[in-house]
C-alpha cells in the first residue's frame, strides 16, 4: 500500500477523540473499554486522542495546528489544520480515483464486448459451416451481429469519451487551483 494513502487513512481517523473507561473490579482487575463500566468497583473516564496530541487542559482551548501553505499548495488551505488538509487531499484523490475507475470500466466493457462479438461470429460460422444452402442464413446472421455490435460500439465509445473528458476536466481544474495557490503564495 502506498505510504501516502496509509498516512491519509490514518489522518482521517485522527481527528476524533475516543472516550475510554478504565474499570477496576472488586478483585483489582483493570480493564479498558469504550462503554461505561457495569458492576465495577471504580470507573474513570479517559479521553484518548488517536493523533497523538494531548487532550486540552480543563477549561483551556487547544491551539489549532496550522501550517502555512507551501508554494504549490491549494488555495484556501493556509488556515487549515494538517489533519483537515490531509483529509481534503485524500478526498480529492478519492474523486480522481473514481473518475479513473469509470474510464477503466468503460474501456474494459468495450474490450469484453469486442471479444463477445468475435465469439458470436465464430458460433454463427460453426452453426452454418459447410452447407452451401445456408449461405444466405449465414450472411443474414453475420449482418445482424455486425449491426448490433456497431450500435453497442457507438455507446461504448461515447462512454469512454465521456469518462476521459470528465477525468481531463478534473485534472485541469486541479491544475488551475494549484496555479492559483502558487500565484497567491508568491505575492
Amino acid at each position: 500500500m502506498k505510504p501516502r494513502l496509509v498516512l491519509l487513512l490514518l489522518a482521517a481517523h485522527a481527528g476524533a477523540a475516543l472516550a475510554q473507561y478504565k474499570c477496576t473490579a472488586a478483585n483489582g482487575a483493570v480493564t479498558f473499554q469504550q462503554t461505561p463500566c457495569v458492576g465495577a468497583q471504580s470507573e474513570e473516564k479517559l479521553v484518548v486522542v488517536p493523533n497523538g496530541h494531548p487532550p486540552p487542559a480543563a477549561g483551556a482551548r487547544p491551539p489549532a495546528v496550522v501550517v502555512p501553505a507551501a508554494p504549490g499548495g491549494r488555495a484556501g488551505n493556509a488556515g487549515k489544520s494538517v489533519d483537515e488538509r490531509m483529509l481534503a487531499g485524500y478526498q480529492r484523490q478519492q474523486q480522481r480515483d473514481a473518475l479513473e475507475q469509470a474510464l477503466r470500466t468503460a474501456r474494459d466493457d468495450a474490450g469484453k464486448r469486442a471479444a463477445q462479438r468475435n465469439a458470436d461470429v465464430a458460433a454463427v460460422q460453426t452453426r452454418y459451416a459447410g452447407d452451401l444452402s445456408n449461405t444466405q442464413a449465414l450472411n443474414d446472421a453475420l449482418a445482424a451481429i455486425d449491426s448490433r455490435y456497431q450500435a453497442l460500439s457507438v455507446i461504448d465509445n461515447d462512454r469512454i469519451r465521456s469518462a476521459q473528458a470528465a477525468l481531463d476536466n478534473w485534472d485541469k481544474a486541479e491544475l488551475a487551483q494549484a496555479r492559483a495557490a502558487a500565484s497567491a503564495a508568491s505575492r
